[in-house]
């Protein structure tokens, strides 16, 4: 999905429009819900006309649960309190001696979340591409970097 990061991308497609090129369908984030709507034509006036697609989070919430890793590690994924559509409280154990809690948002088919000053990924994978022999038997698994953090149903 392609998201407006400044003014001047909005700005190049409504000059395409103006020179009545037509730019192709991007995804853009609508401020006011967090959702990506889909944006297919620019007026004449410089506005956008959208649909209403809501960005399917199907795949990212299809995680909501327990996940677990070597040795008692484990990731939780719930829904977040707010209900907000793509957004997830994470619990992680990700070592034997602490745990914490993060916020993840969903991009695509992965969640992405801060720790300690890093940005972080989920991703789906299978028990072999974790890395660890105790979960290479496993078919669905979740990633959060291969070789070292890895978790399984």
């Amino acid at each position: 999905m392609a998201l407006f990061r400044s003014g001047a991308q909005i700005l190049a497609i409504m000059v395409l429009a103006a020179c009545g090129k037509s730019p192709a369908p991007v995804n853009v984030m609508n401020s006011a819900d967090n959702a990506a709507v889909n944006v297919t034509d620019i007026h004449e006036d410089g506005d956008a006309a959208s649909s209403s697609n809501v960005t399917d989070f199907s795949a990212t919430d299809g995680w909501v649960g327990r996940w677990i890793g070597p040795e008692g590690l484990f990731l939780d994924i719930k829904p977040a309190e707010d209900g907000t559509p793509g957004h997830y409280a994470l619990t992680v154990k990700d070592n034997l001696d602490t745990q914490a809690d993060y916020t993840g948002t969903a991009v695509g088919e992965t969640i992405h979340f801060a720790r300690a000053g890093k940005d972080e990924t989920i991703r789906a994978g299978k028990g072999v591409d974790t890395g660890f022999k105790w979960l290479a038997d496993k078919e669905d698994c979740l990633i959060v970097v291969t070789g070292k953090e890895g978790y399984c149903r």
